[in-house]
């Protein structure tokens, strides 16, 4: 009897160990984070994110067999949920500038873009230079290039008086003091004023030639970060970018 009762819970063990061993392994998460309001590079479409930015990561994951987990923040909130461990990617059209390339890394470059001015169809607004912005007053998303462009460019060479630069956590709110007349002019990414153009009663008016480049930010010196920009060089290499380019922007 002592014979069998040691041998029974050993063969439990066993049978468990086993059926684990045969268990379909369990897929790592692929963590992003994303504003979804800089469409035609992400956006919600009902409850379903879409775009350039959320089509690369989805195929990024699939490269890496790994889910794909997709959670929403304020832009400014991107790169503190980055240095937090609460994302592994932010992807929201993001600039690659030296001054954040301190603090984290970022892919290979997948889509160059510029910045526009932008305001009310019906605005008899008019910029012929750059300098022509400080007869206005401008709004932009707060910690984005656009931002940047305007402090260094304008405010801090007295182009642009400080109180006329009024800054807001999102793109949308943004717009929306635009076309309430809190602002004469709304500074974004060209690609973005030119979608939101389709769909709201603004248009593009000047555009300033930034030639800013997107890629994916990531947390500085993860192992993983090397298999993403290894999956996303593949993306460029077999074409599979420029056909997802392509698909949201026409």
């Amino acid at each position: 009897m002592k014979f069998c009762n040691i041998f029974i819970p050993l063969a439990i063990v066993l049978i468990a160990l086993f059926a684990c061993a045969c268990s379909p392994q369990q897929k790592k998460t692929l963590r992003v984070g994303t504003d979804a309001e800089n469409p035609p590079f992400t956006y919600l479409e009902g409850n379903e994110f879409k775009g350039i930015d959320i089509e690369i990561c989805k195929r990024i994951a699939d490269k890496l067999k790994m889910e794909l987990q997709i959670t929403r923040y304020r832009f400014d909130d991107l790169f503190s949920a980055l240095a937090l461990n609460k994302i592994d990617v932010a992807a929201s059209a993001i600039t690659i500038t030296s001054k954040r390339k301190q603090t984290m890394d970022f892919t290979i470059p997948y889509f160059e873009t510029d910045l526009a001015v932008v305001t009310k169809t019906n605005s008899p607004v008019k910029v012929e230079k750059i300098e022509d912005l400080g007869k206005y007053i401008v709004g932009c998303q707060s910690q984005t290039t656009s931002h940047q462009y305007l402090t260094e460019n304008l405010v801090e060479k007295d182009l642009l008086p400080k109180e006329k630069l009024k800054l807001y956590p999102t793109v949308i709110e943004t717009l929306g003091e635009l076309l309430n007349n809190i602002i004469d002019l709304m500074v974004f990414d060209e690609w973005v004023a030119k979608d939101f153009s389709r769909q709201q009663d603004i248009k593009i008016i000047y555009i300033i030639p930034t030639h800013e480049q997107y890629g994916l930010a990531m947390q500085t010196g993860k192992e993983i970060n090397a298999k993403i920009n290894k999956a996303l060089i593949e993306l460029e290499e077999s074409g599979e970018l420029e056909c997802i380019i392509k698909e949201y922007m026409e």
